[in-house]
């Protein structure tokens, strides 16, 4: 029974090893050259499996198994280990502490088995969710095309009036004229900087790049995605609550993706009430009790119907003539990637809200 048992695990992939920790004796099966790319005979002792796991991985391993001596147990981690050709390999081991017969005496016996298939499908999936988070960007600033050329252009239109002013007042003579010259100019650098702060604002938005989260105030996140969203919008008779929460509130977050979630629910809230008679929108922020900080977007729409409930955050499903229909589902991922929780509800007073939880950050 128990050489059937070794000849399947063999067969599968999975090596075996059992670990005695007064000596520091590691015995592994025979197949563990095809697992661990290393012979049985190269990995004697404790000592020498460490050494052929990456560098940047021995320390955890080391961890777990010490932990589990020392509590017992089981513990389960996964690790690089290099192969003698050079390749990096994978690997994810689970062991358990057993009882010896003589008193105090332990020793861990476990398994480990190559997951570079998983971790290469894990790899893929993040390069997609990555490039729809992208294409979802890219989606809602093409939505809002007109409205941004729009915001550009007044600035822009702005700085034409100002120089022509300022090179009229520069051919008379005199020191009033001067003075009003400069104050146009200043004028006209003012406008400059606005124009350039809506350019960057929109390069940082729709830049693709690496995730890069750090700690990040609840005030500024709500702020710059409302200067981003809410272009074009007053102009609809849109009423607009802004309470970013209590000063200091931070969270460990990707800035732009957590920017990209309120973006599209505030371009959402303000598409809802394009027909309503109310059109007051609310972006409101409370910290929990619980360790998480409440994020919710109020609209007075039409609120959400049953049938569109039933597929609110399906991917390509959209109820707008030219969307995409991933706005919702990729705002959702985002939100959960980020360890926090996303969903939808109607108002009593007409309307719908949607919230989002993201874990505080600790100090």
């Amino acid at each position: 029974m128990a050489r059937d048992l070794r000849e399947t695990l063999e067969e599968v992939g999975i090596c075996t090893w059992s670990l005695e920790p007064a000596n520091g004796r590691v015995t592994v099966s025979e197949n563990c050259n095809q697992v661990l790319g290393v012979p049985a005979r190269c990995l004697s002792d404790h000592d020498a499996f460490q050494a052929i796991l990456h560098p940047e991985d021995r320390a955890a391993r080391a961890a777990a198994v010490r932990g589990t001596l020392e509590r017992g147990g089981r513990y389960s981690i996964e690790y690089r280990v290099r192969k003698t050709d050079g390749e990096i390999r994978w690997l994810r081991s689970q062991g358990r502490a057993e009882r010896g017969r003589s008193p105090g005496s332990v020793r861990l016996r476990g398994i480990v088995y190559c997951i570079d298939a998983h971790r290469q499908a894990e790899a893929r999936l993040q390069r997609l969710q990555a490039d729809l988070i992208h294409v979802s960007r890219l989606s809602t600033m093409g939505e809002m095309a007109s409205a941004l050329a729009h915001e550009v252009n007044q600035p822009l239109g702005a700085i034409g009036i100002y120089a022509a002013a300022c090179d009229y007042l520069l051919a008379e003579s005199g020191t009033i004229r001067i003075d009003a010259a400069r104050d146009a100019l200043a004028a006209a650098i003012g406008q400059t900087q606005r124009a350039g702060a809506i350019i960057r604002r929109l390069r940082d938005f729709v830049t693709r790049g690496e995730s890069d989260r750090q700690f990040e105030s609840v005030q500024g996140l709500i702020g710059d995605a409302c200067d981003l969203a809410l272009i074009g919008v007053r102009e609809q008779g849109v009423n607009t609550r802004i309470d970013p929460g209590p000063p200091g509130t931070r969270v460990f977050a990707d800035r732009v993706q957590i920017q990209q979630v309120l973006v599209n629910l505030i371009r959402n809230a303000c598409e809802a009430m394009r027909d309503s008679a109310r059109r007051d929108l609310a972006i409101v922020a409370a910290v929990q009790d619980d360790g998480f900080v409440r994020i919710s977007v109020s609209d007075t729409g039409p609120g959400i119907s049953e049938a569109v409930a039933e597929t609110l955050f399906l991917p390509f499903v959209t109820t707008k003539p030219a969307g995409m229909g991933v706005g919702l589902s990729v705002s959702q991922s985002i939100v959960h990637a980020h360890g926090g929780i996303f969903w939808a509800d109607s108002t009593a007073t007409g309307g719908a809200t949607f919230h989002f939880i993201l874990p505080l950050a600790e100090d």
